[in-house]
């Protein structure tokens, strides 16, 4: 049976001869229905502060769990950051391969046309020298012969020469 602190007041005893001193009885119930109503009062101010705190942990839960969420998402975007960042560093590298390898092949094939060019002009020089050459002793062989030979005929090998 449950006994609220005014119960506890208004409970009364039949009277008897030899019984307990009334005094006695009503101090002592008195006392039982103060501390009745100081551990209800207690009572209630822990069941108050136990919801205030239930409530707190559960903001707190709910907080944690929109951190870890947070965290989680600012995590993926670090990875996808790093994995784009990987990607197009990948990308710049394989662009730099290839402008490389156009770079070497069109020195490659600068060379081949200086080559050729080198070759055909020293082949004109090689032409031109010895047309030189030719020439020179052509004059030589005119010299000797101009000592030998009648002005008419020196006159008509020139004629010949220039033609």
């Amino acid at each position: 049976m449950k006994l609220t602190p005014l119960e506890i007041r208004q409970i009364s005893f039949k009277k008897s001869f030899r019984g307990y001193s009334t005094l006695e009885v009503d101090t002592f119930i008195e006392g039982l229905a103060d501390d009745l109503e100081k551990l209800l009062r207690q009572h209630s101010d822990f069941k108050e502060q136990l919801e205030h705190q239930a409530k707190t942990i559960s903001e707190l839960e709910k907080t944690e769990g929109a951190l870890t969420e947070t965290l989680l998402m600012a995590q993926k975007a670090m990875e996808n950051v790093k994995n784009n960042a990987q990607e197009e560093g990948k990308l710049i590298i394989r662009q730099a391969e290839v402008r490389a390898e156009e770079i070497t092949s069109e020195a490659v094939r600068r060379e081949t046309q200086l080559q050729g060019e080198i070759m055909n002009l020293q082949r004109a020089k090689g032409f031109l020298v010895e047309k030189i050459r030719n020439m020179i002793q052509s004059l030589e062989r005119d010299l000797e012969w101009d000592g030998k030979e009648s002005p008419d005929e020196v006159s008509d090998r020139q004629n010949n020469i220039n033609i």
